[in-house]
């Protein structure tokens, strides 16, 4: 089974029996963690780590990222309500070492480069496409994608497939649960034994986001998206009915 779709985590039968039985009702007592409220920015870094062509649809997670900005809602006819607590930008970067020129796609298309690793900001979230290759990465881009993903900042790094393999050679998946394509799991196991690979659609440890192909990394950002802007749910389900991805009430059907 893959992760639940939506919120993640939930109280054990322990808890639920403390929070019905217990007469305190001080945060502490009741050891209750409130989400805060979502950013009404964001930044989203897409990494280009080698030369190899990147998948199209492995920047389908990018733009369904872009679809809860509020020009891309508004473009959907959706009430004034759900527009008004749309976010306000959303801002993609594509980085590569050098930062000039592009990088090719496949299906012929080619994508400019926005930012090199130095002048790049530090990004809210982290999209990091496969890779036909596991080459080693250069020591610039394992720095760079260490402080990034080591930032306490950082909402979440999304590993698109192959992905994986790039935030695997940075040792920051140690202990960590994460998955990666099914054909490449007997290999990743060998090469990194140190991580908690799993045999799932898509999974997450934390703020490290993995799936098992590009497919299933739609429904690894929606649960990104339903739990991280659980204060703007209206806008979220507009934007994800809009990209054909089913109510959550609908998978237990």
């Amino acid at each position: 089974m893959s992760t639940p779709r939506g919120y993640t985590s939930f109280p054990s039968s322990a808890d639920l029996f403390y929070f019905c039985t217990t007469s305190s009702t001080s945060e502490e007592d009741l050891n209750l963690h409130y989400a805060p409220p979502s950013k009404s920015s964001l930044r989203v870094g897409v990494l280009i780590l080698g030369h190899d062509q990147v998948q199209l649809i492995d920047l389908a997670v990018v733009d369904m990222l872009a679809n809860i900005g509020r020009n891309r809602i508004a473009n959907l006819n959706a009430p004034a309500s759900t527009i008004d607590r749309a976010v306000d930008e959303i801002d993609i970067r594509y980085v590569s070492e050098s930062g000039e020129g592009s990088f090719p796609i496949t299906s012929g298309a080619r994508m400019p480069v926005t930012n090199s690793f130095e002048d790049a900001p530090q990004f809210d979230i982290i999209v990091i496409p496969g890779s036909f290759t596991s080459s080693e990465l250069s020591t610039s881009a394992l720095a760079f994608l260490t402080a990034q993903c080591s930032n306490q900042g950082m909402l979440a790094a999304m590993c698109i497939a192959s992905g994986i393999v790039h935030l695997a050679q940075t040792g920051l998946l140690r202990q960590k649960r994460c998955t990666g394509p099914p054909s490449q799991l007997p290999s990743l196991r060998q090469r990194f034994p140190e991580a908690g690979w799993t045999e799932m659609p898509w999974t997450r440890h934390e703020q490290l986001w993995s799936s098992g192909s590009a497919i299933t990394a739609l429904d690894m950002v929606a649960a990104f998206l339903r739990e991280y802007f659980w204060d703007r749910s209206e806008v979220v389900e507009c934007a994800l009915a809009a990209a054909g991805i089913a109510p959550l009430d609908t998978y237990d059907e």
